[in-house]
């Protein structure tokens, strides 16, 4: 069977879509996938080594007089998930909206069934139009409605607000969304969408929820189509990319260390705002005098000088970088989250946008992390209060431990592809 794939957002949001992809690859079927990198990762190794094909769709750079430095301040500044989510479709993804509809509509053409971010609302309204079966697959469990938890940006004040919350959420969610899933559907001929969260962002077919359900405990009152896979991750452990030689030997010569890495909240574009986040991470690591990996992208690792206790990297398997490690000091977005999960390590979010600030809810939850701070006001006295809590927690590590080691015997891409599988036999798509 020939299944397409259509990916968005940062590598946390289109990791799962290389390993789901391999996977299929490995199962019969001829995959092709389509990416947009919102910062212009190259990922041509992942489709060569998974043997499917690769569509790049490329974020063109900003054409409204401003740059990435400023667009990206404006993000941080506002706080409030939803409106960042908004300035985020607005500069993130409106200008590359019509290619990946271009995109999608190619996919819908050449395969049989699709896959499709359930942010990359072009795939869904091409597979529509084609009257191709199509899956969803979410990255975070907060974005399907239930009473079971509140809404994301909404005040959780108690089980009786959560239905409101929900409603409120739907009500700002539409107004930001439902205007630009409209217009392109409207442009395809078919009928406008009354609301995001049901019916636009999780196929009514299959809806793939790549989170541990050590961590995702069901609500009961979910559809079927909602599958909580386990994170999407590679079948082994195994690396073929062994750890740099300086990370290496920079691990062999002292205590664990403090991972400090921001991911794709450190752009390469912002160097400015980079010097200025380096600067407080120096700080903490004088403060609490402990020992540090950076990781920052390549452009900007000149921006860290050289010392004892500091080691720069632009990369690393997290696989076989966080176990060496005291805490995992990140950003909070899905992929990182879940590294520093299954490593059994315990973690310190700073939350800059969106499903970040309620990745560190559930990880404190959860008692394996520290107190969530928020990157809008982050100062070096904050962050290492927080860390420094987080490490004389005498709880926090061992019980991080206990659900890494759970998570470890997850199989979540063999759920994935069972599930693909099961909803295609459904349809009289797979015999």
């Amino acid at each position: 069977m020939r299944i397409g794939l259509q990916a968005w957002g940062s590598e946390g949001d289109i990791s799962p879509f290389l390993v789901l992809a391999a996977g299929l690859v490995r199962e019969g079927h001829e995959v092709t996938l389509a990416v947009t990198d919102n910062a212009g990762r190259d990922y041509s190794r992942h489709a060569h080594e998974g043997k499917y094909e690769l569509v790049s769709i490329p974020l063109p750079p900003p054409t409204n007089g401003e740059d990435v430095e400023t667009i990206w301040r404006k993000i941080i500044e506002i706080g409030n998930p939803l409106r960042q989510a908004e300035l985020v479709l607005k500069f993130g993804y409106d200008p590359v909206a019509d290619e990946m509809l271009e995109a999608a509509t190619a996919l819908a053409e050449k395969n049989d069934a699709l896959i499709g971010h359930f942010f990359a609302y072009p795939l869904q309204i091409a597979a529509e139009r084609a009257s191709k079966p199509a899956a969803t697959l979410q990255v975070v469990h907060n974005c399907v409605p239930t009473n079971a938890w509140q809404a994301p940006g909404v005040p959780n004040l108690g089980t009786w607000s959560h239905r409101p919350g929900w409603r409120l959420a739907q009500s700002i969610v539409n107004r930001i969304f439902l205007p630009r899933y409209n217009r392109q559907r409207m442009r395809l001929g078919l009928a406008p969408l009354r609301d995001t969260m049901t019916q636009a962002w999780a196929s009514s077919r299959l809806n793939l929820i790549a989170v541990s359900p050590s961590i995702c405990n069901r609500p009961h009152d979910w559809a079927s189509n909602h599958v909580v896979t386990g994170f999407i991750n590679e079948p082994s452990q195994a690396s073929n990319r062994p750890l740099p030689a300086s990370l290496q030997a920079f691990l062999d010569q002292g205590e664990p260390p403090v991972f400090i890495g921001f991911g794709s909240m450190m752009h390469s574009g912002a160097a400015d705002y980079a010097r200025e986040t380096i600067e407080i991470w120096r700080d903490v690591v004088s403060t609490l005098k402990t020992r540090a990996v950076f990781q920052l992208p390549e452009p900007l690792l000149s921006l860290v000088r050289t010392e004892s206790s500091v080691h720069a990297v632009s990369w690393a398997d997290y696989r076989l970088l966080f176990p060496r490690c005291s805490a995992i000091v990140h950003h909070g977005g899905a992929g990182t989250t879940q590294s520093a999960l299954r490593a059994g390590r315990p973690s310190v979010i700073v939350a800059h946008v969106s499903d970040q600030f309620f990745w560190g809810q559930e990880l404190e939850r959860l008692g394996v992390a520290g107190p969530t701070q928020r990157r809008k006001g982050l100062s070096a006295a904050k962050l290492s209060q927080a860390i420094r809590v987080t490490l004389n927690d005498p709880l926090l590590a061992p019980d991080a431990k206990s659900l890494g080691e759970s998570m470890l015997k997850e199989d979540g891409l063999g759920t994935a592809i069972r599930a693909v599988g099961t909803a295609l036999q459904r349809t009289g798509e797979l015999d």
